[in-house]
């Protein structure tokens, strides 16, 4: 389903935006999303059930949702005053994780609706945990207890950790820290025993100095000067012989992407003549976040996803620029925009080792000019923050469902570069 033909499903006069965060592992892997919805008229829907209903009947009949969740389970919040589980029943248990807050003793007949959708395969999740009564006497028949590190004290969290550790339980729950905002406190989360974070520490990291880049990732940043500062093809080309390794990575992305158009290659300099400068430069700035395999698999799906879906939103916008050179620097703004997480050096640092322009480094430091205004939106649709989503898109021209549909898009783009 094309996004325009997803747009089209939606009504105009409520239009909302569904927002993903994902949920990591210790090597910093996807293990799942958590979605949540916005409205365009009211913010954060205030019916927790209707919330959850919208995220469910927009994920299943509306979004793609390989390109929503690539596989990985969806968290969906729920309340036990307001739960309908006939109406969970209707979903594939094995996509969606029900997530319960729960503030007070729960009934009977709650209890009852958890141990059949337990029967059905669902795995339950129990979040905003403090220990009560109630959600210690629930530890036996949920699979996630999700923790609130960002309102409670370490000390509190952390007790409540070894509670949960030292019960005698046929089987142990995984424990998801919350609201992690920093590298930091997802460290001291880990070292505490939770075996999930969630957080924005991905868009604020805390930068590490000093991690060496390897080979290939030194040949990738020379060979971006080259082309940043447009030098000869005859140079490129020789930084290309000096690594077989990347070489033979070009020629094979060539073939797989059917750009040979049925010509044989002969040379690497056929292959950069064909390719170009602005695509070779995308091409070698996806492979930067790719160079250490799989375990940045994650940083790479995101920093992908919010390239294209700044370049998107200004190929859609009617007051900017959309040429070719101007849609290619919104993508590259997008992308080493996380470099610093993904390298784990500071981004001043590291944007001074690449040749770019200072109006592009204003964009990505201080979101400054117009990739700086797409990158704000793109931001604040990663964190749900509907009024600032809104703000910026008047000011681009772009409404709501232009904005959502291009930010589906962008998934689904970045999903099939896994």
């Amino acid at each position: 389903m094309s996004p325009n033909s997803q747009n089209s499903m939606l009504p105009e006069d409520n239009q909302e935006l569904v927002a993903r965060q994902a949920i990591l592992g210790r090597q910093d892997e996807i293990i799942g999303y958590e979605l949540f919805a916005r409205n365009e008229s009211s913010g954060p829907l205030e019916d927790p059930f209707l919330c959850s209903a919208r995220v469910l009947i927009k994920t299943f009949s509306v979004y793609n949702l390989e390109s929503l969740l690539g596989g990985k389970p969806a968290f969906i919040n729920f309340t036990n005053s307001n739960f309908d589980e006939k109406s969970l029943e209707l979903f594939p248990a094995r996509q969606v994780i029900p997530e319960f807050t729960i503030t007070e003793a729960p009934s009977r007949e709650f209890l009852g609706h958890l141990l059949q959708l337990q029967k059905l395969g669902f795995r339950l999740a129990l979040d905003r945990f403090e220990a009560s009564p109630w959600h210690m006497a629930l530890l036996k028949i949920v699979d996630f207890i999700k923790i609130d590190c960002f309102s409670n004290v370490p000390e509190q969290w952390e007790a409540w950790i070894k509670q949960i550790k030292n019960c005698k339980l046929p089987r142990q729950p995984a424990i998801v820290a919350t609201r992690v905002e920093t590298a930091l406190l997802a460290r001291r989360c880990f070292e505490a025993g939770v075996d999930y974070t969630q957080g924005f520490y991905y868009m604020e990291p805390e930068v590490v100095k000093g991690k060496a880049l390897t080979s290939n990732q030194h040949t990738i940043f020379n060979l971006l000067n080259l082309l940043l500062e447009e030098n000869p093809v005859c140079d490129i080309e020789e930084a290309f012989r000096r690594d077989p390794g990347l070489s033979y990575q070009l020629l094979r992305y060539l073939n797989s992407a059917g750009m040979t158009r049925g010509q044989e290659i002969e040379s690497i300099r056929q292959a950069l003549i064909l390719l170009g400068r602005q695509p070779l430069q995308r091409w070698l700035t996806l492979l930067l976040f790719a160079s250490q395999g799989t375990q940045k698999s994650s940083v790479l799906v995101m920093a992908a996803t919010r390239a294209k879906f700044a370049e998107i939103l200004r190929e859609k916008s009617p007051v900017l620029d959309d040429q070719p050179a101007a849609l290619h620097r919104s993508f590259l703004a997008g992308m080493l925009s996380l470099l610093d997480v993904y390298l784990k050096q500071p981004l001043p640092d590291l944007l001074s080792e690449l040749k770019i322009s200072d109006d592009m480094r204003k964009a990505i430091i201080n979101h400054e000019g117009e990739d700086g205004a797409i990158l704000t939106l793109v931001e604040a649709a990663e964190h749900g923050d509907l009024d600032t989503v809104k703000k910026i898109g008047q000011t681009l021209a772009l409404p709501l469902a232009e904005i959502t549909a291009a930010s589906l898009e962008s998934m689904n783009w970045s999903s099939s570069l896994k």
